[in-house]
C-alpha cells in the first residue's frame, strides 16, 4: 500500500507538471507567434468558465495534497520543494506572459486566465514554502 501512494503521488507530480507545461507552451506561442493585430490566438479552452474551473479544481487539489503532505519530515520536506519549485516558476511565466500582454492587443478572457494561474500559483508556492519550514522546524 506504501508503494502504491508513493507512485500515486508522482503520477499526479507528472500530470499536474504536464498540465502547466502545456499552458505555459500554449501561452508562449501566442505571444511568439500569434500576437499580430491580423491573427487569430490559439485558446488554451473554448469556454472560459470550463478553464478557470479546470485551474481552480487544481489548485484545491494541489492545495489539499501539499496540507496534508504524509511520510518523514525529510520527504515532506523535499515534496515541499519540488512542488514549489514548480509552481513558482509557472506563477513567474504566468506573471511574465500577463506583463508582455499588456502592449499587445489581447482579448480579456486570456488576461483574466493567466491573472487567476498566476494567483493560484503564488498560493501555492507561498503553502510549500511554509510546508517546507514548518517540516524544517519539527524536524529539529
Amino acid at each position: 500500500m506504501k508503494w502504491f501512494m508513493i507512485i500515486a503521488e508522482w503520477l499526479f507530480f507528472l500530470y499536474v507538471f504536464i498540465c502547466l507545461l502545456s499552458f505555459n507552451i500554449i501561452h508562449l506561442g501566442n505571444l511568439l507567434y500569434v500576437d499580430m493585430p491580423h491573427e487569430e490566438p490559439m485558446i488554451v479552452t473554448t469556454p472560459f468558465v470550463q478553464t478557470s474551473l479546470f485551474i481552480i479544481g487544481i489548485g484545491v487539489v494541489c492545495f489539499y495534497y501539499m496540507k496534508y503532505l504524509r511520510g518523514s519530515n525529510a520527504y515532506k520536506r523535499s515534496k515541499a520543494v519540488i512542488w514549489g519549485s514548480l509552481f513558482a516558476c509557472h506563477a513567474l511565466a504566468s506573471g511574465f506572459y500577463l506583463f508582455m500582454r499588456f502592449g499587445l492587443i489581447w482579448n480579456q478572457y486570456e488576461a483574466k486566465v493567466l491573472l487567476l494561474s498566476t494567483l493560484i500559483s503564488l498560493v501555492l508556492t507561498i503553502q510549500a514554502v511554509m510546508k517546507y519550514y514548518v517540516c524544517k522546524m519539527t524536524d529539529t
